[in-house]
C-alpha cells in the first residue's frame, strides 16, 4: 500500500454503526470490545460477522467461545463505546448486563442485540473475521450511535 494514512482516511468516509461484541472466557470472565465492523451476511441461515484484531487482549476468548453476542449501541451510549474500546480487565464492573442461557453477557441498555453460535472464522491479514449464526435477538426503539471520520457521530434531523 502506498499511503496507509490516506487509505485509513478514505475508509473513514464510510459511516458505520457502533457495537460491543461480548463473550465469556474459559474461566467465566466476561469479555467485551467496541466494534464497528459488524455486518449482516445471510438471512437463511441467519448469519452476521465482525472483525477482531489479532493483537486484541480478548482474541483468545473470542476464538475459543462457542457463543458470542453483538450489542448495537444507541446514540446516547458514546461513553459505553469508549469504555469497551479500552484494553483493560474488569470492563464489566459497574456495567448493567445479563447472561443468556449460553453464558453470553448482553448489555441491558442496547438498541439491539444478537446472540450467536460461533459459525466460522477466517484469518484475514491483521484480523480474524468471526461469523456467527444468530440464535436469538431483540431490538428497541431509538437512534444508533455511528462512527464516521474517526469519531463517534449521531444521525441529524436535517
Amino acid at each position: 500500500m502506498q499511503d496507509p494514512k490516506k487509505f485509513r482516511r478514505s475508509l473513514g468516509r464510510f459511516a458505520t454503526g457502533v457495537t460491543v461484541a461480548t463473550c465469556t472466557g474459559a474461566d467465566g470472565e466476561p469479555f467485551g470490545l467496541t466494534v464497528n465492523s459488524f455486518s449482516s451476511v445471510s438471512l437463511e441461515p441467519p448469519l452476521v460477522l465482525w472483525n477482531i484484531a489479532k493483537v486484541s487482549r480478548s482474541l483468545e476468548a473470542f476464538l475459543e467461545a462457542s457463543h458470542f453476542g453483538v450489542n448495537v449501541l444507541a446514540r446516547d451510549q458514546r461513553d459505553l463505546a469508549a469504555h469497551f474500546a479500552r484494553s483493560a480487565t474488569g470492563l464489566f464492573e459497574g456495567i448493567s448486563f445479563h447472561r443468556t442461557g449460553h453464558g453470553v453477557p448482553l448489555l441491558d441498555s442496547s438498541l439491539a442485540w444478537f446472540e450467536c453460535r460461533s459459525y466460522q472464522r477466517h484469518d484475514c491479514g491483521d484480523h480474524y473475521i468471526l461469523v456467527g449464526e444468530v440464535i436469538a435477538y431483540d431490538a428497541a426503539d431509538g437512534d444508533p450511535l455511528l462512527f464516521y471520520r474517526g469519531d463517534y457521530a449521531v444521525l441529524s434531523d436535517g
